[in-house]
């Protein structure tokens, strides 16, 4: 068996940090072996009524038109089709695409990706222009990304559905002030804000996907099938529990997808997955009704994760014990071996 193939058979074993952490904003040094308490945790609360009551949960997907690598042959076209064919099928309402106009939006793939979205029926929303870091081009800048993203959705929307706002990376602030400046500034531009509940690193997927299939590795494909799932079905677990004892209720859950080669691969088997454990798909619009959303928190420094993460991080909220995220793994799985360097000359010169 290949290493990659080893290498998966470990996922359930194998973590690297918490779950606060977002796409590209660490680089993880080396691999952690979960604790045992972690693994065997329960996360599904006890039932206190007979008949279960739903896990209503709303869709969003995050960077169209463009998002990571794609197998040869594969259009963003294809990919955007074949999520919005899953969600037809599966009566999905109102799932939010989150766009990065300046991301290759102009050419013909990406445009026709943003058209067959609306076409679909799906509404578009503001995700920046080009999906910056805070951190590198400061306050000022990042509110310009804000609105410039208006000259692609207004034409796209015809409407003003597309004023509701995803953070990249969820990255809110570097600091309270910076925090506070930002969701002013939305409020002023009438942008909602699509906070996110259950994220479980998708986007993290997508890139050993692509590296397996170029190594016609079927096995490490499948097991990476298996273990999306497996992690996907887990965290969802994990945020209803960790949000009935924050909340002391069942809340409305938002989740965060993005538009991916595996995602797209993917996404039937994960709402069916879901809808077997008595998920109820629901509009963001009906998502954001929830009270929740209406308290954002701040922290005094970074404030960045899922409302999930934000309330037990800044405020403390009880919480179940920590669940793990496999992508350090992820991230060296199928990868070609690098030739060895040459050994130094033991010659004097």
């Amino acid at each position: 068996m290949r290493l990659a193939s080893l290498a998966l058979a470990a996922l359930a074993l194998v973590a690297c940090h918490r779950a606060t952490a977002s796409p590209s904003t660490t680089t993880p040094s080396s691999m952690v072996v979960a604790m045992p308490a972690r693994a065997t945790v329960d996360p599904t609360p006890a039932p206190t009524d007979a008949t279960p009551q739903p896990i209503r949960v709303a869709i969003t997907v995050d960077d169209l038109p463009s998002h990571g690598p794609r197998p040869p042959g594969v259009t963003r076209l294809q990919v955007h089709e074949r999520l919005l064919a899953a969600f037809a099928a599966h009566h999905v309402p109102q799932v939010y695409g989150f766009i990065n106009g300046g991301r290759e939006a102009d050419g013909d793939d990406e445009r026709a990706s943003l058209a067959a979205w609306v076409a679909a029926g799906q509404p578009l929303g503001n995700h920046t222009f080009s999906h910056p870091r805070l951190r590198d081009i400061g306050l000022a800048a990042y509110l310009k990304e804000i609105d410039a993203n208006e000259a692609v959705l207004a034409p796209l929307m015809g409407d003003d559905r597309w004023r509701v706002f995803r953070y990249p990376y969820l990255f809110e602030g570097t600091d309270r002030a910076t925090t506070t400046a930002i969701r002013e500034h939305l409020a002023k531009t009438r942008h909602r804000i699509a906070e996110v509940t259950i994220d479980f690193y998708d986007w993290a997927f997508n890139p050993p996907y692509v590296r397996c299939l170029a190594n016609h590795d079927d096995t490490a494909v499948q097991a990476l099938r298996d273990t999306f799932l497996r992690h996907a079905i887990r965290v969802l677990q994990w945020n209803e529990a960790a949000s009935r004892e924050i909340w002391g209720r069942p809340v409305a859950h938002i989740l965060l997808l993005h538009v991916g080669a595996f995602d797209a691969e993917m996404i039937e088997p994960l709402l069916q997955a879901y809808e077997d454990l008595g998920v109820q798909w629901i509009s963001l619009d009906e998502a954001l009704e929830d009270p929740i959303y209406a308290h954002l928190p701040t922290a005094d420094g970074v404030t960045q994760g899922t409302l999930v993460d934000l309330a037990i991080e800044v405020e403390h909220a009880p919480h179940p014990p920590w669940f793990e995220h496999p992508d350090a793994l992820l991230a060296a799985l199928c990868k070609e071996p690098q030739p060895p360097q040459p050994r130094p000359s033991s010659r004097r010169r």
